[in-house]
């Protein structure tokens, strides 16, 4: 994965990344470690440059990258911007979406534009962007990462460093060279309403170890990054994009606390600092002076003390903690005398321009200072090889974007950090093998997402239903949400999208929102709270008895909370942040994952079964078979994979082995064909009532067409279509086109539905209706939705040559192709139609066919990947009405001589095959029985099977004392 990842970033970037000490800003002129062509470019321009050209050179002014025409006036007026304000960079931003929000920017829309604004800039633009959980904070499909207090349960500093590359990496690629993150603030007030979630938690040391990893992953991989708020936002009760808010600390305090995790991003090579809007009365001598503004703070703290010479960068000068009380040109103006660099999002760029022109040419800022700036900003415009390379190419954009690599390390991030706050009664996890109605209500105090619906989708796929409410301020108020009555669920699961406080300090909860979680909580039914934003609302819930912590409201932690609730992944998380005397930092439950593949046998399994294994051997001595494979699972547990016997009766034979092949005959039709009806019915593509004539024309015109426009799909399925049971195709047929042909006009022997007959030739036709409504040929279309998945790398049609050694050999044909048949199919018919065939043609392993039976016993899933709804797997295998038959819907049934022998419960169902083959599961006594055999070897003729069969099945049963 890392070589993969690592061929994405830019070669261009290689020179100047490859110098030594490039990326430590502490302590050194910027100017003095660039290579010396960089460094001649940067004298140069300053040299050269304007007075008009410098003061432009600080400013960073918001685009938005989508398509914009040349002519629009929306692209005019950055083109002007770039050309006559001479503006040094550009940040990208988002666009306000009346009444749900945000609109965020787009991938291809972003890279071009900028490419073209790169195209007329006369000095290469520095673009910046706030990409604070990597670039899908402001660009949509792009990794999509948790917040950072996710990251903070994890306590992971590579997970940190992994989110850091991704991001640098997929900026680049966007043209954008400045990630205006991390959050370095240290979350220590619970009340916080604009940091919260966003910071990696409440203690220092741990916050600078993510901090830290975080950068190094951004510097590393040709990017510039931010630590941010300087000198913390964490301690503070009031949003600076409304109000300024007060850190009310002291110089002690701020050494303590405040200031460990920037000291670390200067020691980890961090470029750039972000002051926060915030005022430090305590250490800043004008207790309202804000810190962007304050010479102590920027220059004497940060640059003399702490020896920063990076850039120094403003937030937004839009946001009302600066708006409120500064004029636009006085801003900027006084934030470039305490120490900044570049004036962030000024709110009018023109007005921000003249005034720091004017403050210059009167001498309030002096050329030196001015100039001082500059060369940083130029230095980092060359650090980043600018000068030489500022576009970026498009055809690289698919293979770095969101690509399989980047969103592991999100899904990680999300899987890692889930923490368990509580847990009385062990409700997490639940099995998603047993039946269960579900009830979710996903309470967002937000609509311009969606929250939930990942959640929501991967509740479905494990368990394929579920009943789903949710409520928010605007689309589902909750005084108009009527939620179901409690005997209509088993359980329920609340989502809680919302902050601690709303960022203007009202409660994070809106009235009404919390009697509605209250209601639930009450009812009576086990309930999971899980809380996808603030972890400090859990003390608003005290009543729930299962609290879940994802602290985000990414799709990577929906997907991960579900999967956890279920059992897919253990939970590990830790809380980052304490939650009162009595839920200490560091609080979390640990949960072990479910196991859903097969577990190996208990140690007692083998001596269980020695009944069982003494009557395969006297199968043996007396000729039933000349030898086989038994797999029996029991309540998740292999309990015997055994094979007996050799491949033939020859004493040199080789012995069978666990995983040799056989010839599965007629179970191909329940493994495979049944098995891909399933799919196809799920997805809607195939009909069970729709006539055979509406997928296959050519039937519904042979003879007795009224009759045979009656025959339905689940007519082949159940065998009571009227087909004759057999035809000898292949003594006078060579392809299977012809074979079908003959089929569509064979007469019928019953009118379909009045009772069943065992018939190939229905479900050879159902073969063909599969092939044209999933537009695949059998073998592929099961090969990609079955076999793969489930992950049986043994089971195929047609095998090739190089697999005989592993496959028991069948009949000695005397009849047809005159010659034993060994390693390819027995069946006539199905050898005529290519070998691939819907009645006949696969082989398998007993451990694949084990694994295929546990997957319908678990209410089809495995290993938690879900491909079939447990509805699906109960009606195919539920016994249906047809008079006088056993079958259920591509299944057979267990009666009074079945072959899976006298203890089968009713729930039961099962198949066998013509070579000697039969699978046998029982749902109410959780168990599989898998006997693979060559019986047919070397002659048909041999029957002895029929009393092997449910001899085997009985002996099972009652070793493993589940007769009843």
């Amino acid at each position: 994965m890392t070589t993969t990842i690592r061929r994405t970033t830019y070669i261009l970037l290689a020179s100047v990344l490859l110098v030594a000490g490039l990326y430590h800003s502490v302590g050194a002129d910027l100017l003095d470690r660039l290579p010396s062509s960089a460094k001649a470019w940067v004298n140069k321009k300053v040299e050269s440059m304007t007075l008009e050209e410098r003061v432009g050179q600080l400013l960073m002014v918001p685009y938005f990258g989508k398509f914009s025409n040349t002519e629009s006036e929306e692209f005019q007026e950055l083109a002007r911007q770039v050309r006559e304000l001479h503006v040094g960079g550009l940040v990208v931003a988002t666009r306000k979406k009346k009444p749900t929000g945000f609109d965020k920017t787009d991938v291809y829309g972003l890279a071009r534009l900028t490419n073209r604004l790169q195209e007329i800039a006369p000095i290469p633009l520095l673009v910046s962007a706030d990409f604070e959980r990597g670039a899908h904070y402001r660009v949509n499909t792009t990794t999509n990462f948790p917040h950072n207090m996710t990251l903070g349960a994890a306590d992971d500093p590579q997970l940190a460093y992994e989110m850091g590359r991704v991001t640098a990496q997929e900026a680049r690629a966007l043209g954008v060279h400045w990630v205006l993150a991390p959050v370095a603030d240290v979350n220590n007030n619970p009340g916080n309403p604009v940091i919260n979630i966003r910071s990696f938690g409440e203690d220092p040391q741990q916050v600078a170890r993510m901090v830290s990893a975080f950068v190094r992953g951004v510097e590393e991989n040709g990017a510039l990054a931010t630590a941010k708020h300087f000198p913390g936002h964490g301690d503070t009760t009031v949003d600076s994009h409304f109000l300024l808010p007060i850190l009310k600390v002291d110089r002690k305090r701020m050494d303590a606390v405040e200031l460990v995790p920037f000291r670390a991003a200067l020691e980890a090579g961090v470029s750039t600092v972000m002051p926060g809007h915030l005022a430090v009365p305590k250490v800043e001598p004008n207790p309202r002076l804000p810190a962007t503004f304050s010479r102590t703070l920027l220059t004497g703290l940060l640059r003399n003390e702490m020896g920063f010479d990076g850039l120094i960068i403003t937030d937004a000068m839009i946001m009302k903690a600066i708006t409120n009380d500064y004029f636009d040109g006085e801003a900027a103006v006084r934030s470039i005398e305490a120490g900044v660099d570049i004036i962030l999002m000024p709110p009018d760029p023109d007005v921000a321009f003249d005034a720091i022109y004017r403050a210059v040419k009167s001498g309030r800022i002096t050329e030196e200072r001015l100039n001082q700036s500059v060369r940083r900003i130029l230095s980092a415009k060359a650090r980043l090889n600018l000068h030489n390379q500022a576009q970026v190419p498009l055809d690289k954009l698919e293979e770095t974007i969101s690509n399989t690599g980047s969103e592991s390390v999100a899904k990680k991030i999300a899987e890692s950090g889930l923490t368990l706050l509580r847990d009385r009664f062990k409700r997490v996890p639940r099995d998603p093998r047993r039946p269960q109605n579900v009830f979710l209500l996903t309470v967002s105090t937000t609509a311009n997402t969606y929250p939930g619906r990942a959640l929501e989708e991967e509740i479905k796929a494990q368990i394929g239903g579920i009943r789903a409410l949710r409520t928010d301020p605007l689309y589902f108020p909750p005084e108009e949400i009527e939620l179901p009555e409690p005997r209509r669920y088993s359980w329920a699961i609340i989502a809680i999208n919302a902050p601690i406080t709303t960022r203007r300090g009202e409660r994070g909860l809106p009235e009404g929102m919390a009697p509605l979680i209250d209601e639930v909580l009450d009812s009576g039914k086990p309930t999971i709270l899980l809380i996808m934003g603030s972890p400090y609302l859990a003390n608003y819930f005290p009543k729930a008895s299962t609290v879940l912590l994802s602290y985000s409201t990414s799709n990577a932690t929906e997907k991960a909370a579900a999967q956890a609730i279920f059992g897919v992944n253990p939970i590990t998380g830790k809380l980052p942040v304490s939650l009162g005397r009595r839920t200490p930092r560091g609080a979390g439950l640990t949960r072990a994952s479910i196991p859903m593949t097969l577990q190996p046998p208990a140690k007692n399994d083998t001596a269980r079964m020695a009944p069982v294994f003494k009557i395969l051997d006297e199968a043996v001595a007396n000729k039933t078979t000349p030898g086989g494979v038994l797999a029996v699972g029991h309540k998740g547990r292999l309990v015997a994979l055994h094979p007996f016997g050799r491949f033939t009766y020859d004493e040199g034979s080789p012995p069978v082995q666990a995983d040799t092949l056989y010839d599965l005959a007629s179970l191909t039709k329940v493994v495979g064909t049944t098995t891909a009806a399933m799919l196809l019915v799920e997805q809607r593509k195939l009909k069970f009532d729709a006539p055979v004539g509406h997928y296959l024309p050519e039937f519904a015109r042979g003879p007795d067409p009224k009759t045979r426009q009656k025959i339905t799909v689940k007519h082949l399925l159940t065998h009571s279509s009227g087909l004759p049971p057999y035809v000898r195709f292949f003594l006078e047929l060579d392809n299977r086109k012809d074979m079908l042909s003959r089929i569509y006009t064979i007469p019928l022997e019953f009118a379909p539905g009045t009772k069943s007959s065992y018939s190939d030739l229905g479900i050879i036709l159902l073969g063909e209706i599969i092939e044209r409504v999933s537009g695949k040929p059998l073998d592929k279309y099961l090969q990609q939705e079955v076999f793969g998945p489930l992950g049986m790398k043994q089971s195929l049609f047609a095998p090739s040559k190089e697999w005989r050694s592993r496959i028991a050999p069948t009949e000695v044909d005397t009849e047809f192709r005159k010659r034993l048949i060994h390693g390819e199919v027995h069946d006539e018919n199905a050898w005529v139609m290519g070998k691939v065939a819907p009645h006949a043609g696969l082989f398998s392993t007993a451990r694949d066919l084990a694994t295929f039976c546990q997957f319908l016993l678990n209410g089809g899933m495995y290993d938690h990947k879900r491909l079939l709804r447990r509805s699906t797997v109960q009606s195919f295998t539920k016994k249906q009405k047809i008079p006088r038959s056993t079958r259920a819907i591509g299944w057979d049934t267990p009666s009074k001589r079945s072959s899976g022998g006298r203890y089968l419960s009713r729930r039961a169902f099962g198949h066998t095959g013509f070579t000697g083959t039969s699978l046998w599961m029982d749902p109410a006594k959780d168990l599989f029985v898998v006997l693979l055999t060559n019986r047919v070897h070397p002659t048909r003729e041999n029957n002895q099977i029929r009393q092997l069969r449910p001899a085997v099945h009985d002996a099972v049963i009652r070793a493993l004392r589940i007769v009843r």
